[in-house]
């Protein structure tokens, strides 16, 4: 092996000796076109060429690796106009939920006209995702009591049970000791409406103290019955998702889809001396 190496080295120093022979004979020859700088010339074309070929190579990898640093300095400056076009989009979608929140309170305020309203904001809840009870910004020294029935654009949310200088705390209709006092508009079917503690994790509730003849259906209207001296009569509280039997066959019950979205609460209206 040795042996083999050392050969090898002779050979490749005799190949350079000999080129460097050549290129100078070339360039003592430049200029001339005789036969033996003709002969040099085409020796030394194919190494001239090889030599060149790889200072092109070398040349065309840094050219590489530069323009791969603008690539990703590209990509880079891209991504992040991509997440600020993303965060404008999404800031742009919730002041359109909160603008169309905001219609419906207005256009339900308008609407009820012999009520006393007042609009508040949410301004603390307890922990977790469902709203089943909530602080508002609102209390005693803008009329609030005990009682007053607080509701949204969309339909009924509950009641008022504590009343501070500037605050008060609302019990939601899906908490499992809320009752509601409901009808059933299509037919005038009176029935209540409960907090239920299995449905209150997918903001619904339960329609009880329906007979067997009750002529229920599937989407049916529900709404606030007036009675119980609570809640006024005629305000929107769900509809229909469900209607099963009690264990003994006796009397039926239903699952109420509510209008309100329990998960999303953030502005409220309530009315004043409303029982």
């Amino acid at each position: 092996m040795v042996k083999r190496n050392k050969k090898l080295h002779i050979v490749v120093l005799s190949v350079c000796v000999a080129i460097l022979i050549l290129m100078g004979i070339s360039f003592a020859t430049s200029g001339s076109s005789s036969a033996s700088g003709n002969i040099v010339g085409t020796v030394l074309s194919p190494v001239q060429k090889f030599f060149s070929s790889i200072g092109n190579g070398v040349g065309g990898f840094f050219d590489f690796v530069f323009d791969m640093k603008n690539f990703q300095q590209e990509n880079l400056e891209l991504k992040d106009e991509v997440n600020r076009l993303s965060a404008r989009v999404r800031e742009l979608e919730a002041f359109g939920k909160e603008n169309e929140r905001l219609r419906q309170m207005l256009e339900l305020k308008e609407a009820e006209t012999e009520r006393d309203i007042v609009c508040c904001e949410v301004i603390a809840k307890d922990p977790g995702n469902w709203f089943y009870s909530f602080t508002i910004d609102k209390g005693k020294g803008d009329g609030l009591k005990v009682d007053d029935t607080v509701m949204s654009g969309y339909g009924l949310v509950g009641r008022i049970t504590e009343v501070g200088p500037n605050w008060a705390k609302v019990v939601t209709i899906i908490d499992s000791e809320s009752s509601v006092g409901a009808l059933v508009s299509r037919t005038q079917d009176l029935a209540i409406v409960d907090g239920d503690l299995y449905l209150a994790d997918d903001g619904k509730c339960k329609l009880n103290y329906l007979t067997k003849d009750t002529s229920l259906v599937l989407g049916d209207t529900i709404v606030t019955s007036g009675l119980g001296g609570v809640y006024p009569e005629g305000i929107l509280i769900g509809t229909v998702s469900e209607i099963k039997s009690d264990s003994m066959g006796y009397s039926q019950y239903a699952v109420i889809d509510t209008a309100v979205n329990f998960e999303k609460i953030q502005e409220v209206m309530v009315i004043r001396n409303g029982r």
